[in-house]
């Protein structure tokens, strides 16, 4: 966990611009070598580091843009805040420790007096057994570096807290009149890109507008019918009405739970080697309702947090509980009890440090965290709060409670066996046909009782469980005895440390936390930009990247918490930007200034996800089904998946419209994930995920052409083709682009697929279909080519990518 981020390039110098610059909080010139350890590491605020022109004199330097990251990179895993791995007894991330003197007699850093700064005598040693950053660390300064270094001393050595431990303070929109005649994003990053050579880029094409949001808002293509509305609309405000149709719908919550659901890792088993089914799909029910309703994001936190500790608290407040249910959790007798539930214990810690502090609190299970103020046992007094869930052994659901949610005919049936069981206990079975009659009731109240759903949920302890620091987090060895409260950095000093979950929910979004908001907004433009302000989003701490625009974040996050932590409001207001607006070409300017985008000067156009393909597909040809909520269902997957995984259990394909249902509702297994959402990069779910991987492998093509729930989306495509534009190829060809592209075929693009077709028209014809079911209907050469059109057409690069 405490390795270094992994290198990402850096834009050329040439692109700089002032707050463009300012907002990166990036590096200056000087440590150019250190910028690939630094992801999203853009803003080269040359003005601080750069030779200045005549007669003036350089700024000063700043310790969060300039000084920092070096110190990061270099010095604080031996020198900060892990007090077991720091040597020397030096500490160089907090001031008042890096000024002291040493027990040797020495000071590391003498403000304004560099060459009696230890810290400096070490850097410029050619000694290899005192010069840090020692050999063996393979960690080394340039020259520039050192400089910086020695400069900042003499400037006095300040230290500015860390970016994202310091309470967003709304600041003022740039430009007086930005506010009022326009979307503040664009003000913010307008003034990013001023006085470089780049701006933003002109406003995409209507339909290109009308597929980019409704793919966006909810995860499927919009239809003709709608495209053609769209293109017939002259009202000024035609596209923003388009927002809010699509944000009114299902499907709009649908989408946005899909991201949730990765960071609740919620899946439909509870993992470990058995991986067991659990009945957890009313929790994802639970999050698209609260979705659609527009539920405050503070009540959507405190619910799922502790839900169950709401005075009067509803079936669907701990129902909302089963976010924290959703830990991977053995089953069994066979799995040492106690190690496994502290081990879920720990996922609720890590996940929540993960979600809404935006750190990877995990790294300080068995020791201080080293490179962000956490403590061991800061640690484990958040532990303590997670601790008291009632947890019920071996042999239970996820061994922990249950919410039991009888249909009325199961209920019915409950209720008559148990009174004909009651029977028996006022006329006893002494002969062998009453206790056999007696056992068959028993047999059969139990088996309705089995098929009840029986929901994972939270319930308290009446009394709170000890809570000790596990020494190196081995729970076997017990240390300090502590109590429940959050890490010491996000409390000050004058308000009450929340000790349970109820009350660590409600100070969590009570509007005055550092992270909580930002985490949640940059979310929020990851959702719609491909990469979040914050290119790290689970990790906001000091080895994670500094924000691109860091009045901009903090923009959001105020305007999220005063607009009552209203999440459509967030994404209208992100969605309806020119900055999101923009065409998404790319020129050569833009890879010359900018070719990680981190100034935004154009629209990402990002890979869909694995859910997305799926269900674009589906949309497309017409099969997909739009059933919502409910069991999860089971569409087409190779025979013997599981089995050759070594997992029990059998997969039954679902028939009717059950097959056909968004991706949403497909049955998810963590150690068998269901191999084509495998394939394109969708999480198992074992843990949280803020942000998935994408790749691009071969396997994937072979995936999207040969699958056979893509190849029964394009056989289905051809069939509605040739039912609705009968002798008319050039029609169909018209609507085939309309449906899959929004947009009509180039010139160039109708010739070539007309040629195609022509010559797929020339082979003979084949008896019947080889494709996947439905019913197996004559393949004509007519039909074998517009499948073939269509399968194409589901494949290009520019359908598999958001415009």
């Amino acid at each position: 966990m405490d390795s270094p981020p992994s290198p990402r390039s850096v834009p050329s110098a040439d692109f700089v611009g002032s707050s463009l610059t300012r907002a990166s909080s990036g590096r200056g010139s000087l440590w150019g070598c250190f910028l690939p350890f630094w992801l999203g590491a853009f803003s080269l605020n040359l003005a601080a580091t750069a030779a200045p022109g005549p007669g003036a004199s350089p700024a000063p330097l700043r310790f969060n843009r300039d000084i920092r990251p070096l110190l990061t990179v270099n010095c604080i895993s031996c020198h900060g805040p892990d007090a077991e791995q720091r040597k020397g007894g030096l500490r160089l991330d907090v001031r008042e420790e890096a000024v002291k003197r040493q027990e040797s007699g020495s000071r590391a850093i003498v403000p304004g007096a560099p060459d009696a700064s230890e810290l400096i005598v070490r850097l410029e040693s050619r000694d290899r057994d005192e010069v840090m950053p020692p050999p063996k660390s393979h960690k080394t300064l340039t020259v520039s570096q050192k400089a910086t270094l020695r400069r900042w001393i003499q400037e006095g050595a300040n230290y500015e807290p860390h970016w994202a431990s310091v309470p967003p303070q709304r600041p003022p929109v740039p430009g007086e009149k930005a506010e009022k005649a326009g979307n503040p994003i664009d003000a913010f990053i307008r003034e990013g890109l001023r006085g470089g050579a780049l701006t933003l880029s002109p406003e995409a094409d209507r339909a290109t507008l009308l597929r980019r949001v409704t793919l966006d808002l909810t995860g499927l293509p919009p239809t003709p019918e709608e495209l053609r509305a769209f293109m017939e609309d002259a009202r000024p405000d035609a596209y923003e009405r388009v927002v809010d149709r699509l944000m009114a719908s299902r499907a709009y919550a649908e989408r946005r739970a899909q991201d949730w659901l990765d960071l609740a890792r919620y899946a439909d088993t509870c993992g470990f080697a058995d991986d067991r089914k659990q009945d957890i799909g009313p929790y994802r029910d639970w999050v698209v309702e609260a979705l659609h309703r527009n539920m405050p994001d503070d009540q959507f936190t405190i619910e799922q947090l502790a839900g169950d500790m709401l005075p009067g608290a509803t079936d669907s407040q701990r129902i909302a509980t089963g976010f924290h249910r959703n830990a991977p959790q053995a089953k069994g007798e066979t799995y040492p009890v106690e190690e496994y539930r502290l081990k879920g214990v720990a996922d609720r810690v890590n996940t929540t440090g993960r979600v809404w502090f935006g750190l990877t609190l995990g790294c300080a299970e068995c020791h201080d965290h080293k490179f962000d103020p956490v403590s061991q046992r800061d640690y484990f007094t958040l532990f303590a709060i997670f601790n008291n869930i009632v947890h019920l052994g071996s042999g239970h659901t996820q061994g922990g409670p249950v919410l039991e949610k009888p249909t009325p005919a199961q209920s019915e049936a409950v209720q008559r066996l148990e009174e004909k069981l009651a029977l028996f206990k006022t006329a006893p079975a002494q002969d062998e046909d009453r206790k056999a009659q007696k056992k068959a009731l028993e047999q059969e109240l139990q088996k309705v009782k089995s098929q009840i759903l029986a929901i994972p949920v939270m319930v308290e302890l009446p009394e709170p469980r000890q809570t000790f620091v596990h020494i190196r987090g081995n729970f076997l060895q017990r240390g300090e005895l502590v109590e429940g409260a959050p890490p010491k950095v996000f409390l000050s000093k004058e308000e009450r440390v929340p000790g349970n979950r109820l009350e660590f929910a409600r100070w969590l979004v009570n509007g005055r936390h550092p992270l909580v908001a930002r985490v949640a907004v940059n979310r929020f433009w990851q959702d719609h930009f491909g990469e979040g302000l914050v290119r790290t989003p689970d990790d906001f701490g000091l080895h994670g990247d500094q924000p691109t625009h860091p009045e901009l974040l903090d923009w959001l996050a105020c305007e999220f918490v005063e607009s009552g932590w209203d999440m459509k409001h967030l994404h209208r207001l992100l969605v309806t930007s020119a900055t999101y607006k923009q065409q998404s070409r790319v020129s050569e300017e833009h890879l010359r200034l900018d070719p990680k985008n981190v100034g935004w000067a154009r629209a990402p156009r990002p890979r869909l996800a694995a859910e997305q393909l799926r269900d674009q597909a589906l949309a497309v040809s017409g099969l997909l089904s739009r059933v919502e909520g409910g069991p999860p269902v089971f569409p087409v997957q190779p025979a013997g998946y599981w089995g050759q995984r070594g997992l029990k259990d059998r997969w039954t394909d679902s028939e009717g419209e059950n097959r056909h249902r968004r991706t949403l509702y497909t049955y998810w297994r963590r150690m068998a994930l269901h191999p084509s959402l495998e394939l394109l990069d969708a999480p198992s779910r074992v843990a949280c995920v803020a942000r998935r991987p994408v790749s691009n492998v071969p396997t994937q093509a072979l995936v999207l052409l040969n699958d056979p729930i893509f190849f029964e989306a394009a056989r289905s495509f051809a069939q509605n083709l040739l039912r609705d534009f009968p002798g008319d190829a050039q029609g169909r060809l018209r609507a085939a682009f309309e449906r899959t592209l929004a947009r009509e075929p180039t010139p160039e693009e109708a010739a070539r697929m007309t040629a195609f077709v022509q010559q797929m028209l020339s082979l003979p014809e084949e008896a019947e279909g080889s494709g996947p079911r439905p019913a197996r209907e004559p393949f004509s050469p007519e039909f074998r080519a517009w499948t073939l059109v269509a399968n194409a057409l589901l494949n290009l690069d520019e359908t598999l990518v958001r415009p």
